[in-house]
């Protein structure tokens, strides 16, 4: 207690003279007043300490790579900002130096904050730590998620190519908006996609199979950074341009490379025209050359079974004549021109 307070609650009662209640009740009156007086705001007064401010409960949910915080509100009048922490390990309120700081937010009402770019299918570890105006601290519940696999398997929401195809001739999709997931197998700077600014590329389900490969469609270089090997998350929406379903693709959302491409699915030449087979990179062997020009840079082989097309949206040099043959001829199973067709990369994938 402050000295000068003590000397003012030594209250001096003359020798002899009798205690009354009144007496004792007008001292403790008096005594509770010149304590507030002395003291004020507990918060205010760094000898008190203070009340610590109301903790928040947090929740936090994963949308592809996005993790989507919640929390409940500080009611207390002298609340100063919220300020969030991201680890990938837990024990944030222990160690928050540990942790990374991914926003301080100084306005009472807003109680959610997306945090986006986060690595796939890795944990996270997240919590708040509300501040008041004296910077006395609480720290809400540590919340985790874990971001999903997006190789090829789906991403929160985002689709498959299998799920776009709908194992059907046309997508269930056709016009809606989606998001989807694949690894590419064609590169944006690898086929012909006419003049302008157009781009193709292809993605496909890291599983390989029926059904399992996209063609994505955009403009302007949006595709240029895909290549080969990558993990990508892709927004569009989905059209069935002649016959071909593609995604026309308005964001690249995720790009990670180093994945591994589907193996080629072999397949007969005559199962080129089997609709399940679009959009996915398949390999056909020991065919021989039974038409040198189909017009517009397209030939013919055959393994026996039927005759395909072979396109030359890729970049290759070769001029063929009937009877060359082939030990194997790998590429995309494209749809273009009332036509199914391969679609070589480049001359690596043509086998003399």
């Amino acid at each position: 207690m402050p000295i000068g307070l003590y000397s003012v609650l030594q209250i001096h009662i003359p020798e002899g003279e009798k205690v009354t209640p009144r007496l004792l009740t007008t001292t403790a009156v008096l005594m509770a007043i010149l304590l507030a007086a002395a003291c004020g705001s507990d918060e205010g007064n760094p000898q008190g300490g203070g009340t610590n401010p109301t903790a928040s409960t947090l929740t936090v949910s994963v949308s592809s790579n996005t993790a989507t915080l919640t929390w409940t509100q500080c009611p207390d009048d002298d609340f100063a900002s919220y300020v969030l922490y991201r680890s990938e390990t837990s024990g944030i309120a222990s160690n928050p130096s540990s942790a990374t700081l991914i926003a301080t937010i100084t306005d009472l009402g807003t109680l959610t904050h997306a945090d986006g770019g986060l690595a796939w299918n890795t944990p996270y570890y997240y919590a708040i730590q509300t501040v008041d105006s004296s910077q006395l601290t609480a720290w809400s519940n540590e919340a985790t998620i874990t971001t999903p696999d997006s190789s090829g398997g789906g991403g929160g929401d985002a689709l498959t190519c299998y799920e776009i195809q709908g194992q059907a001739d046309a997508s269930p999709y056709d016009g809606d908006d989606v998001t989807v997931t694949g690894i590419v197998t064609v590169g944006g700077d690898e086929y012909y996609a006419g003049t302008g600014t157009a781009q193709y590329a292809v993605i496909e389900d890291a599983t390989g199979g029926e059904w399992s490969g996209l063609v994505i469609y955009g403009y302007d270089g949006i595709l240029d950074s895909i290549e080969r090997g990558d993990s990508v998350v892709v927004s569009g929406y989905v059209s069935e341009y002649y016959g071909l379903t593609e995604v026309v693709v308005n964001s690249v959302d995720f790009d990670d490379p180093g994945h591994t491409i589907p193996a080629p699915q072999e397949i007969n030449t005559s199962d080129v025209t089997e609709e399940k087979w679009e959009g996915v990179l398949v390999s056909v062997k020991d065919v021989t050359v039974t038409n040198a020009d189909l017009g517009n840079g397209e030939w013919a082989v055959e393994d026996g079974t039927g005759e395909a097309r072979i396109d030359d949206m890729g970049t290759y040099g070769y001029s063929v004549t009937v009877g060359d043959t082939f030990t194997e001829i790998i590429g995309v199973a494209f749809y273009t021109y009332d036509n199914y067709k391969i679609e070589p990369r480049n001359e690596s994938d043509i086998t003399e």
